[in-house]
């Protein structure tokens, strides 16, 4: 029998088959003149064996030992751990798609996430600055995970979030750096620039005496990417989001 018709009876992709004679849990067919690889029974009987185990759980690198022998306590004890974590996943899954049937959230967010984000941007503000806070809002919420960021670290958060929405200051503010033009001067983008630090500059303050806000300082600066650096930003915006983030660094930004 040749790859595809071996594939086909085991249930696996040909890629899968040729994955097993990579890793040498399956020894190699033997070659006809033709180039055609021919399955003997001993082979097939082989891999529908190799299919089995690989069905109950067991990882790769421990089937071809358990070919040969009876499993002991400690594979299946492994087994069973491995199972039991992909039940708790699967039935997590079920949870979230509960929930998003009965709140219509969002389903590319993370739980809670997509309820902070449901607050809207600060007032008057739907160009690229309210893009770039949504995303990093994901970002935040990957990197600090489901167990830092819990039901208090989002109520806290949302709580920050909440009086960016309902701040006018911010709002114009925002909406001025939306509005910088490519050939914005160097005055503009200064003026643009220090507004918006001194909107932000409270909210920072009191997201970093946040649970959520402490996580994030603990956290290395390398896994942030730099806003500047943002393909959606105009050079003027990328400069003004440059000094931004150097207002924003210093003790007093105004």
């Amino acid at each position: 029998m040749r790859s595809h018709d071996v594939a086909e009876l085991a249930g696996v992709s040909v890629r899968t088959l040729r994955h097993y004679h990579q890793i040498g849990i399956l020894p190699e067919p033997f070659r006809q003149a033709n180039g055609y690889r021919s399955y003997d029974l001993a082979t097939i009987a082989r891999l529908l064996r190799i299919r089995q185990l690989t069905e109950l759980g067991v990882p790769l690198d421990r089937v071809e030992v358990l070919l040969e022998t009876t499993p002991d306590e400690g594979i299946l004890d492994e087994i069973d751990s491995r199972l039991t974590a992909a039940i708790e996943r699967l039935q997590g899954q079920r949870r979230q798609i509960a929930r998003l049937r009965e709140t219509g959230e969002r389903a590319d967010l993370p739980e809670g996430l997509a309820e902070i984000l449901s607050l809207g941007p600060p007032s008057g503000t739907v160009g690229v600055l309210a893009e770039l806070d949504q995303d990093t809002l994901l970002l935040v919420a990957r990197v600090l995970g489901p167990d830092t960021l819990n039901r208090q670290a989002l109520d806290d958060l949302a709580g920050v979030l909440q009086s960016m929405t309902d701040d006018a200051d911010l709002g114009a503010a925002g909406a001025e750096f939306d509005q910088l033009p490519v050939d914005a001067t160097s005055a503009d983008i200064g003026r643009a620039a220090q507004r918006l630090a001194t909107a932000l500059a409270p909210i920072v303050v009191r997201l970093q005496d946040s649970p959520a806000g402490r996580a994030i300082s603990r956290t290395s600066a390398r896994r942030w990417p730099d806003p500047s650096q943002d393909s959606r930003l105009n050079p003027a915006q990328a400069r003004a989001m440059t000094q931004l983030t150097e207002l924003l660094d210093r003790d007093e930004p105004g």
